[in-house]
């Protein structure tokens, strides 16, 4: 048997869609619900309902929307309360000398305003031609006295094709529309050049992390490409372009799970979440190790590192200051090397 897994992208537009419509389809099945009510209460003095039949499926209704509201598997509790409420009309239009006419008028609104809210068109042609049978109390929707039965096929078929039709095109404008806010998510948040987080993303997460107090027994990591004036003046701007890429790639591999970005210029950052200053001279010691790998233009490439100290409850705009102070003190040392915040 083959198994077919959705696409990232796919699973990211199912959750965006979910967020979206969420508030949108709860609202359609609230007013439907409204509307029950007050088609009951206008209802011709003259109709009789059995009215604990109508109470227990008020109830059933209510129960469903709340499902709506509390769970994340909202097709299923919108497809139930829309199928209860077309019931509940049915059960009110059942007294009417024209139920026909209501049910088809109902049954068409029903196909076409819920339409977009799912998202497969085979669930939206499910809501509709369901809606369709429970009008027509098990059939299609007839005509008034029979009249005109050739006919009676082509009204729900063209209404639930108008509605795949819609499902079709708002699903198409989700999907493009997503697609334009990850781009933009992008340009807000990414690096251009290096494919890192910028400073204004890395500065965000930084302030997350110390919100939620995650920072543990992290430490803050600043590095600068040595002499990185001189390659752009002896090389040209391609050429530092080159070793910002380049050592962006050994930060990323370096960083993993970590939190980690380009500060601007040849300055970058990563937030070790735990391990202490040990770990973060460790990893001081591998960068630096790695970047050394990297020629430009036959010239070696060098990084200096600034460590900051512990960051248990401490404002990420304090750790940076004092890794940036860090690496200063490896820049008077000599570069190539790190300096940890506070170091006899």
């Amino acid at each position: 048997m083959i198994v077919c897994y959705p696409s990232v992208e796919e699973r990211a537009r199912l959750q965006d869609f979910l967020r979206l419509i969420k508030p949108i389809s709860v609202g359609v099945q609230l007013i439907g619900f409204v509307f029950w009510g007050a088609a009951w209460w206008l209802a011709e003095p003259g109709y009789r309902y059995v009215t604990w039949h109508l109470v227990l499926l008020a109830c059933c209704v209510a129960l469903s929307i709340a499902g709506s509201c509390t769970t994340r598997f909202l097709s299923f509790f919108s497809i139930v309360s829309v199928w209860l409420l077309c019931l509940g009309f049915s059960m009110l239009m059942a007294q009417s000398p024209d139920r026909e006419v209501w049910a088809v008028a109902m049954s068409v609104i029903v196909s076409v305003v819920g339409a977009p809210l799912f998202y497969r068109p085979s669930l939206a042609a499910l809501v509709s031609a369901g809606a369709w049978l429970i009008m027509g109390r098990g059939e299609w929707v007839g005509t008034p006295h029979g009249l005109d039965s050739g006919w009676t096929l082509l009204m729900p078929c063209g209404t639930i094709m108008m509605g795949l039709l819609m499902n079709t095109i708002f699903a198409a404008l989700h999907r493009e529309s997503l697609r334009l806010r990850q781009e933009l998510e992008q340009l807000a948040y990414r690096d251009v050049l290096t494919g890192m987080a910028n400073r204004r993303k890395l500065l965000a997460d930084l302030q997350h992390l110390h919100e939620q107090q995650r920072l543990g027994e992290g430490c803050f990591l600043m590095i600068d490409i040595d002499d990185f004036k001189k390659i752009n003046d002896d090389f040209g701007h391609a050429a530092g372009d080159l070793a910002l890429q380049r050592v962006a790639v050994v930060l990323r591999e370096v960083a993993l799970d970590n939190v980690s970005g380009r500060l601007g210029g040849e300055e970058f950052g990563i937030m070790l979440m735990g391990g202490g200053t040990a770990h973060a001279q460790s990893m001081a010691e591998r960068i630096i190790g790695q970047v050394r790998g990297i020629r430009i233009e036959g010239r070696l490439v060098t990084v200096s590192v600034g460590i900051s100290g512990v960051g248990r409850h401490r404002a990420a705009s304090e750790l940076m200051r004092e890794a940036d102070v860090a690496l200063y003190e490896a820049k008077r040392m000599g570069k190539n090397r790190f300096a940890l915040h506070g170091a006899a």
